[in-house]
């Protein structure tokens, strides 16, 4: 059974906010050895403000022999550094699924890809809300729509980082953009997490050579 996640609600408030951008730090152990590091991000309000970090938490083995084929596992934590949610990955077919918890592993929603011709198409559900759908057309492959029943209610677009973080990292950056009043702090946490999801999906693998397949995806 899902939970509605109160301290979510109390820890990480995006109802007020239009946007935020999620900025992947760049690691100085992958800038010069290619190695892949953890992921860390921080998330931005529009004025610049921190608002919350994300840091993976998969080992230094699963990074050096899966590379971007490792599930994803990422933690979220508000400004003071206070766990908000967990995010994990685990396997199936044909598509893996990211399951999403609060601090103390009460499950709150969930991610899975679904099958689609010429688009990449995810379905989260869960926590008492309506079904969001997101898609994310072929042709240009840095932007995903998300949609509840025929509302768009945000978009989630992959921006230019710099050609020197672009050529020699994996470190992206990504707006996500909030369409209307949040109706409920579910709906935008739904909205943010779906960006770590498609970063790690999508993004991660331009300078690893080590895993060609992803298991489960």
């Amino acid at each position: 059974m899902y939970g509605k996640a109160p301290e979510t609600q109390q820890l990480l408030d995006l109802t007020r906010l239009a946007s935020v951008r999620i900025s992947q730090r760049v690691e100085k152990l992958e800038l010069f050895t290619g190695f892949e590091s953890a992921n860390r991000y921080d998330v931005l309000a529009q004025d610049g403000t921190t608002i919350a970090h994300a840091a993976e938490s998969t080992s230094g083995m699963q990074r050096f022999f899966l590379g971007s084929g490792r599930f994803e596992s990422i933690d979220l934590l508000n400004a003071s550094g206070q766990r908000v949610l967990s995010l994990k990955e685990t396997w199936g077919f044909p598509f893996s699924t990211h399951h999403v918890t609060t601090s103390d592993g009460q499950p709150i929603f969930t991610v899975k890809q679904q099958f689609a011709f010429f688009s990449r198409k995810f379905g989260i559900w869960g926590d008492g809300m309506p079904d969001i759908r997101v898609k994310g057309p072929i042709i240009r492959t840095w932007t995903f729509w998300a949609y509840e029943g025929e509302r768009l209610v945000g978009k989630i677009t992959k921006r230019y980082s710099g050609i020197g973080k672009e050529i020699m990292t994996d470190a992206d950056n990504f707006d996500v953009e909030f369409f209307g009043p949040i109706a409920n702090q579910q709906q935008g946490m739904r909205l943010l997490v779906m960006g770590f999801v498609v970063d790690m999906k999508f993004f991660e693998n331009k300078n690893n050579s080590r895993s060609g397949i992803r298991i489960g995806n």
